[in-house]
Protein backbone atom coordinates (compact mmCIF):
# COMPACT_ATOMS: atom_id res chain seq x y z
CA UNK A 1 0.00 0.00 0.00
CA UNK A 2 2.72 2.39 1.09
CA UNK A 3 4.49 1.55 -2.27
CA UNK A 4 1.08 2.13 -4.21
CA UNK A 5 0.91 5.78 -2.71
CA UNK A 6 4.75 6.12 -3.12
CA UNK A 7 4.16 6.73 -6.83
CA UNK A 8 2.10 9.62 -7.36
CA UNK A 9 4.09 11.72 -4.45
CA UNK A 10 7.18 11.11 -6.54
CA UNK A 11 5.22 12.17 -9.70
CA UNK A 12 3.68 15.20 -7.73
CA UNK A 13 7.05 16.13 -6.24
CA UNK A 14 8.46 16.00 -9.50
CA UNK A 15 6.05 18.11 -11.37
CA UNK A 16 6.30 20.41 -8.59
CA UNK A 17 9.82 20.98 -8.99
CA UNK A 18 9.85 21.46 -12.81
CA UNK A 19 6.68 24.16 -12.35
CA UNK A 20 9.18 25.78 -9.48
CA UNK A 21 12.03 25.36 -12.27
CA UNK A 22 9.87 27.37 -14.51
CA UNK A 23 8.16 30.26 -12.44
CA UNK A 24 12.26 30.95 -11.55
CA UNK A 25 13.42 31.22 -14.87
CA UNK A 26 10.02 33.18 -15.96
CA UNK A 27 10.97 35.55 -13.44
CA UNK A 28 14.61 35.67 -14.30
CA UNK A 29 13.33 36.42 -18.01
CA UNK A 30 11.64 39.42 -16.95
CA UNK A 31 14.94 41.15 -15.32
CA UNK A 32 16.63 39.93 -18.26
CA UNK A 33 14.05 42.04 -20.52
CA UNK A 34 14.34 44.86 -18.12
CA UNK A 35 17.90 45.06 -18.12
CA UNK A 36 17.64 45.08 -21.84
CA UNK A 37 14.81 47.63 -22.23
CA UNK A 38 17.06 50.17 -20.11
CA UNK A 39 20.00 49.58 -21.57
CA UNK A 40 20.68 52.60 -23.87
CA UNK A 41 22.79 51.88 -26.27
CA UNK A 42 20.89 49.28 -28.62
CA UNK A 43 22.22 46.44 -31.75
CA UNK A 44 20.89 43.83 -33.68
CA UNK A 45 21.75 41.32 -31.13
CA UNK A 46 20.04 42.96 -27.89
CA UNK A 47 17.07 44.00 -30.48
CA UNK A 48 16.88 40.48 -31.18
CA UNK A 49 17.38 39.05 -27.68
CA UNK A 50 14.29 41.44 -26.47
CA UNK A 51 12.01 40.24 -28.71
CA UNK A 52 12.81 36.10 -27.51
CA UNK A 53 12.37 36.90 -24.17
CA UNK A 54 8.68 38.68 -25.14
CA UNK A 55 7.93 35.30 -26.84
CA UNK A 56 9.28 33.48 -24.20
CA UNK A 57 7.74 35.28 -21.29
CA UNK A 58 4.33 34.71 -23.14
CA UNK A 59 4.82 31.34 -23.56
CA UNK A 60 5.87 31.00 -19.68
CA UNK A 61 3.18 32.50 -18.68
CA UNK A 62 0.69 30.55 -20.85
CA UNK A 63 2.52 27.36 -19.13
CA UNK A 64 2.39 28.39 -15.91
CA UNK A 65 -1.43 29.79 -16.21
CA UNK A 66 -2.89 27.64 -18.30
CA UNK A 67 -5.54 26.71 -15.80
CA UNK A 68 -6.37 29.82 -14.89
CA UNK A 69 -9.02 31.14 -17.41
CA UNK A 70 -9.46 34.12 -16.86
CA UNK A 71 -5.50 34.74 -17.55
CA UNK A 72 -5.71 32.55 -20.43
CA UNK A 73 -7.98 34.33 -21.88
CA UNK A 74 -5.67 37.60 -21.79
CA UNK A 75 -2.80 36.05 -23.07
CA UNK A 76 -4.74 34.73 -26.15
CA UNK A 77 -6.36 37.94 -26.71
CA UNK A 78 -2.96 39.49 -26.77
CA UNK A 79 -2.16 37.34 -29.51
CA UNK A 80 -5.32 38.13 -31.51
CA UNK A 81 -4.64 42.46 -30.89
CA UNK A 82 -1.08 41.67 -32.28
CA UNK A 83 -1.95 39.64 -35.10
CA UNK A 84 -4.89 42.88 -35.82
CA UNK A 85 -2.07 45.41 -35.67
CA UNK A 86 0.43 43.92 -37.75
CA UNK A 87 -1.56 42.66 -40.69
CA UNK A 88 -4.64 44.67 -41.25
CA UNK A 89 -4.15 47.58 -43.56
CA UNK A 90 -3.18 51.01 -42.42
CA UNK A 91 -4.38 54.25 -43.99
CA UNK A 92 -2.71 57.72 -44.52
CA UNK A 93 -2.07 59.70 -41.18
CA UNK A 94 -2.33 63.31 -40.98
CA UNK A 95 1.43 65.28 -41.89
CA UNK A 96 0.63 68.17 -39.50
CA UNK A 97 -0.53 66.07 -36.52
CA UNK A 98 2.59 63.72 -37.46
CA UNK A 99 4.64 66.10 -37.16
CA UNK A 100 3.72 67.82 -33.66
CA UNK A 101 3.76 64.82 -32.43
CA UNK A 102 7.35 64.12 -33.20
CA UNK A 103 8.07 67.56 -31.67
CA UNK A 104 6.63 66.73 -28.34
CA UNK A 105 8.25 63.13 -28.79
CA UNK A 106 11.55 64.75 -29.40
CA UNK A 107 11.55 67.66 -26.64
CA UNK A 108 10.28 64.79 -23.95
CA UNK A 109 14.27 63.86 -23.88
CA UNK A 110 15.75 67.62 -23.42
CA UNK A 111 18.66 67.22 -21.04
CA UNK A 112 19.17 63.23 -21.53
CA UNK A 113 23.04 62.44 -21.19
CA UNK A 114 24.57 61.82 -24.75
CA UNK A 115 25.94 57.90 -25.02
CA UNK A 116 27.35 57.02 -28.53
CA UNK A 117 24.84 54.71 -29.72
CA UNK A 118 21.66 54.96 -27.33
CA UNK A 119 18.63 55.02 -27.93
CA UNK A 120 16.89 55.99 -24.85
CA UNK A 121 15.93 58.22 -21.53
CA UNK A 122 19.11 56.61 -20.17
CA UNK A 123 21.62 57.57 -22.54
CA UNK A 124 21.18 58.86 -26.57
CA UNK A 125 23.11 59.84 -29.42
CA UNK A 126 22.03 62.35 -32.58
CA UNK A 127 20.75 59.56 -34.58
CA UNK A 128 19.23 57.94 -31.95
CA UNK A 129 17.31 61.27 -30.77
CA UNK A 130 15.67 61.57 -34.12
CA UNK A 131 14.86 58.10 -35.07
CA UNK A 132 13.40 57.63 -31.36
CA UNK A 133 11.38 60.21 -31.66
CA UNK A 134 9.86 59.00 -34.65
CA UNK A 135 9.14 55.44 -33.18
CA UNK A 136 7.44 57.00 -30.02
CA UNK A 137 5.36 59.04 -32.24
CA UNK A 138 4.14 56.61 -34.57
CA UNK A 139 3.56 54.31 -31.86
CA UNK A 140 1.58 56.90 -29.79
CA UNK A 141 -0.56 58.36 -32.91
CA UNK A 142 -0.77 54.57 -33.67
CA UNK A 143 -2.80 53.72 -30.71
CA UNK A 144 -4.74 57.04 -30.36
CA UNK A 145 -5.87 56.93 -34.03
CA UNK A 146 -5.91 52.96 -34.10
CA UNK A 147 -4.04 53.06 -37.51
CA UNK A 148 -2.11 49.71 -37.98
CA UNK A 149 -0.09 51.10 -40.52
CA UNK A 150 1.55 53.73 -37.99
CA UNK A 151 2.35 51.06 -35.19
CA UNK A 152 3.83 49.04 -38.17
CA UNK A 153 5.87 51.74 -38.86
CA UNK A 154 7.56 52.46 -35.43
CA UNK A 155 7.88 48.77 -35.21
CA UNK A 156 10.29 49.00 -38.46
CA UNK A 157 11.72 52.48 -37.38
CA UNK A 158 13.12 50.07 -33.96
CA UNK A 159 14.38 47.25 -35.60
CA UNK A 160 16.51 48.89 -38.42
CA UNK A 161 19.01 50.86 -36.88
CA UNK A 162 20.49 54.40 -38.74
CA UNK A 163 22.72 56.79 -38.21
CA UNK A 164 23.83 60.43 -39.51
CA UNK A 165 24.72 59.15 -42.56
CA UNK A 166 22.63 56.87 -43.35
CA UNK A 167 19.75 59.68 -42.49
CA UNK A 168 21.81 61.49 -45.35
CA UNK A 169 21.67 58.77 -47.92
CA UNK A 170 18.04 58.44 -47.81
CA UNK A 171 17.17 55.82 -44.66
CA UNK A 172 15.62 53.19 -46.36
CA UNK A 173 13.74 55.59 -48.50
CA UNK A 174 12.43 57.50 -45.34
CA UNK A 175 14.12 60.86 -45.78
CA UNK A 176 13.92 63.11 -48.60
CA UNK A 177 17.07 65.77 -49.20
CA UNK A 178 15.25 69.36 -49.36
CA UNK A 179 18.09 71.42 -50.05
CA UNK A 180 21.73 72.10 -48.75
CA UNK A 181 23.48 75.01 -47.56
CA UNK A 182 26.43 76.84 -46.04
CA UNK A 183 25.04 76.14 -42.54
CA UNK A 184 22.25 76.33 -40.23
CA UNK A 185 23.06 80.21 -39.02
CA UNK A 186 22.81 80.98 -43.33
CA UNK A 187 19.39 78.78 -43.37
CA UNK A 188 15.99 80.70 -44.24
CA UNK A 189 14.12 79.20 -41.77
CA UNK A 190 10.37 79.88 -43.55
CA UNK A 191 11.30 77.04 -45.86
CA UNK A 192 11.18 74.63 -42.95
CA UNK A 193 8.18 73.01 -41.24
CA UNK A 194 8.75 71.47 -37.50
CA UNK A 195 10.41 67.66 -37.83
CA UNK A 196 12.50 69.01 -40.79
CA UNK A 197 16.20 67.53 -39.61
CA UNK A 198 19.24 68.61 -40.38
CA UNK A 199 22.68 66.44 -41.29
CA UNK A 200 25.84 68.14 -41.58
CA UNK A 201 27.62 67.57 -44.67
CA UNK A 202 29.97 65.14 -43.67
CA UNK A 203 27.22 62.65 -42.06
CA UNK A 204 28.27 63.16 -38.43
CA UNK A 205 25.61 64.79 -36.81
CA UNK A 206 22.18 65.67 -37.03
CA UNK A 207 19.33 67.93 -35.27
CA UNK A 208 15.68 68.10 -35.46
CA UNK A 209 13.63 71.32 -36.02
CA UNK A 210 11.20 72.15 -33.55
CA UNK A 211 10.14 75.85 -34.65
CA UNK A 212 10.80 79.42 -34.02
CA UNK A 213 14.23 78.60 -35.54
CA UNK A 214 15.21 76.66 -33.03
CA UNK A 215 16.76 73.17 -33.02
CA UNK A 216 17.22 69.82 -30.75
CA UNK A 217 19.95 67.76 -31.04
CA UNK A 218 22.03 65.41 -28.43
CA UNK A 219 25.28 67.26 -28.82
CA UNK A 220 28.58 65.09 -27.71
CA UNK A 221 29.99 68.76 -26.24
CA UNK A 222 27.90 69.26 -23.34
CA UNK A 223 27.38 65.72 -23.43
CA UNK A 224 22.99 66.16 -23.10
CA UNK A 225 20.42 67.04 -25.06
CA UNK A 226 19.96 70.41 -25.83
CA UNK A 227 17.49 73.13 -27.88
CA UNK A 228 19.64 75.86 -29.46
CA UNK A 229 17.92 79.26 -31.28
CA UNK A 230 19.47 79.82 -34.55
CA UNK A 231 21.85 81.94 -35.25
CA UNK A 232 23.83 80.60 -32.29
CA UNK A 233 27.68 79.87 -31.81
CA UNK A 234 27.36 76.07 -31.39
CA UNK A 235 30.10 74.46 -33.72
CA UNK A 236 27.04 72.43 -36.08
CA UNK A 237 25.76 75.66 -36.39
CA UNK A 238 28.34 76.41 -38.40
CA UNK A 239 28.81 73.61 -40.75
CA UNK A 240 27.60 72.70 -43.96
CA UNK A 241 24.33 70.87 -43.80
CA UNK A 242 21.71 69.18 -45.70
CA UNK A 243 17.76 69.49 -44.60
CA UNK A 244 15.92 66.38 -44.75
CA UNK A 245 12.33 65.77 -44.41
CA UNK A 246 10.57 62.29 -43.18
CA UNK A 247 8.92 60.91 -45.74
CA UNK A 248 5.67 60.05 -43.81
CA UNK A 249 5.38 64.14 -43.04
CA UNK A 250 5.15 64.75 -46.97
CA UNK A 251 1.59 63.82 -47.20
Amino acid sequence: MSEANAIPANRFGLSGSIRLLSLCAWLALWLILFALILYPVSTNILRFGSLICVLALWCGALFLFWNKKLLRFILLLIVLIVATLFFLPGRASNAAAMRQAYVNSLMQYEGTRYVWGGENRFGIDCSGLVRRGLVNADFKQGILTANPGLIREASSLWWHDESASMLLAGYRKRTRDLLAVGSINELDHSLLLPGDIAVTADGLHTLAYIGDQTWIEADPGPMRVIKVRAPSDNIWFKVPVHIMRWQQFEN
